[in-house]
């Protein structure tokens, strides 16, 4: 299968800008040292659905230096860096599929054409090769799979899908909840926002949807930044942390008409849809911080608007009558489409975590078993060693 990329005369760009990378993940590089020498992965084939971008790319270059025969790479909707994809892409092992401003129609072609082939283990961001696969139904089962987000476990789970094989869930491990989640996409959210709209925050209502780990970390961070934060959630105990936590809380009919900024972190579809403008005032900039851009119903906006705008790159106006709502980055997760992602040191833990698993998976089910289940406890500890052990 040929690659599907944006430009491949961007590798050198893409290939440039890896030594940083390589040099502030010292987890991954220790890991990546590690395959190479135990070689775990030896005449595997790997596909993974993921963000593709720096960071990335090295996780990925230990998979081949630990013996992975071919990784077929599927990028996530609307984070796609052309370069790092291009960069890859000139690997006789890696097969990209994914450009910068891919329809979620090419991202479902994408995964159909990796499930023609027997893949050995899924590295999975938003559970898009586990759908693909029970959708698909081929003729044979991976040895096992890692699923990095809330998203993935929830769509997972919505579907009744009852994988007949390990899925260990990245995103029910601690390490995960309390470090990369409240820590690094807060940062890195507020870094996306403000390199989109060049905006001061101080002073503005910033209202955030879902309260979660992720959610916490989004308003701790813009609270920093001088924000009036408001905070809605389903659940009454996050809405009561939120309310401890020192910020506004209520029903969301009552917060929407008083944001400046939306900002949705819930790993659910359509939070913000047609039916909630009347209740937006004039000006308010509307954002996702979750994994998929369903969160905030682009397409039902479009087509009920008046008149859609681009105003800049990554700003769409949307207007209704009198009123005017702004959109940034199409909706796509607003730290990776504006940005460039979680702070390195935060994606090198994250990354160690899924190269430890993908690990545990192949050498055997020792411990695993089939269906859903978290981070084995010995792999949250040896990876928070050796994030101690870094930033000392």
């Amino acid at each position: 299968m040929q690659s599907i990329i944006d430009d491949i005369s961007l590798a050198q760009q893409g290939e440039e800008k890896m030594p940083w990378f390589r040099k502030n993940m010292p987890i991954i590089t220790r890991l990546n040292a590690e395959f190479a020498a135990e070689r775990p992965f030896e005449g595997l084939v790997l596909a993974a659905c993921f963000h593709i971008e720096p960071k990335t790319a090295y996780w990925i270059e230990g998979f081949l230096g630990g013996g992975a025969a071919h990784v077929y790479l599927v990028g996530n909707l609307g984070t796609t860096k052309p370069e790092t994809a291009a960069w890859l892409a000139s690997h006789e092992k890696i097969t990209v599929l994914g450009c910068a401003d891919d329809s979620y129609e090419a991202h479902k072609a994408y995964l159909a054409a990796v499930m023609e082939h027997k893949i050995d283990l899924f590295l999975d961001n938003g559970a898009s090769l586990i759908l693909a696969h029970a959708e698909h139904k081929p003729s044979w089962n991976p040895l096992g799979a890692n699923e990095e987000t809330r998203s993935g476990r929830l769509l997972i789970e919505k579907a009744g899908i009852e994988p007949d094989y390990p899925v260990i869930v990245v995103d029910d491990s601690p390490v995960k909840w309390l470090m990369e989640n409240s820590i690094g996409v807060g940062q890195s959210v507020v870094d996306g926002f403000m390199r989109s709209t060049s905006l001061l925050l101080g002073g503005k209502n910033v209202l955030v949807i879902g309260y979660g780990h992720c959610g916490i970390g989004v308003a701790g961070k813009f609270k920093g930044m001088g924000a009036n934060t408001l905070v809605y959630d389903i659940d009454p105990v996050l809405l009561l942390k939120a309310k401890l936590d020192g910020n506004c809380v209520g029903e969301l009919a009552a917060l929407l008409p008083e944001a400046d900024v939306v900002v949705t972190v819930t790993g659910r579809f359509d939070i913000v849809t047609t039916e909630h403008v009347p209740l937006l005032k004039t000006g308010v900039i509307l954002c996702n911080a979750g994994h998929y851009g369903f969160e905030i119903d682009r397409r039902g906006l479009a087509a009920a608007a008046d008149a859609v705008r681009q105003i800049k790159r990554g700003i769409e106006e949307f207007t209704f009558g009198e009123k005017s709502l702004f959109l940034l980055e199409q909706a796509s997760p607003l730290n990776l489409s504006a940005g460039d992602g979680n702070p390195i040191e935060i994606m090198d833990l994250g990354l160690g975590l899924q190269a430890c698993c993908a690990r545990r998976i192949v050498e055997g089910t020792k411990g695993l078993v089939k269906g859903l289940q978290t981070v084995p406890r010995d792999i949250d500890e040896r990876i928070s060693r050796m994030s101690l052990k870094a930033q000392n």
